[in-house]
């Protein structure tokens, strides 16, 4: 009867061994899309009152606050990017604005509108390195405009 004990013991400790042993994690996918948008406005001139504007928002489920950089530079602690139209009357014509992380959430809204000369706007959007919105050198004639919105 020993014997008996002692094996009924054995088995009971290995049972709870194995049983109580962590249960393995399945891989975490990460989730979002990674984003680049690339916007440029030549010819603008905010002596005419042209408008211009840019904004960018992006949100994942980290809830991470830095999720931007722009033209290379990280921009910490900035979930949307704005640019406007003093953006585009210096020598940089050109911005790209891509993701520091896959975002669950992008928005991007445009205007631009002219009241005095032509100005030209281009506008590409790649998610996950595919291009889904490509606007190239649309003209924004006298009292037009160019104006979006754009859920990723």
């Amino acid at each position: 009867m020993n014997k008996f004990k002692a094996l009924l013991m054995l088995a009971l400790c290995t049972t709870l061994f194995f049983s109580c042993k962590k249960k393995e994690e399945a891989p975490k996918t990460e989730s979002g899309k990674n984003v680049k948008l690339t916007f440029t406005v030549t010819g603008v001139n905010p002596a005419e009152v042209d408008a211009v504007s840019f904004t960018a928002v992006g949100l994942n489920n980290a809830n991470a606050k830095t999720v931007w950089k722009v033209n290379g530079a990280v921009k910490n602690n900035e979930q949307a990017i704005s640019l406007g139209e003093n953006d585009f009357t210096g020598t940089t014509k050109t911005y790209v604005v891509e993701s520091t992380t896959p975002l669950d959430v992008i928005d991007v809204s445009i205007q631009c509108i002219n009241f005095g000369s032509n100005f030209k706007v281009s506008y590409k959007a790649e998610i996950d390195g595919k291009v889904v919105n490509s606007d190239q050198d649309v003209t924004v004639a006298l009292n037009k405009d160019y104006t979006h919105q754009f859920t990723y």
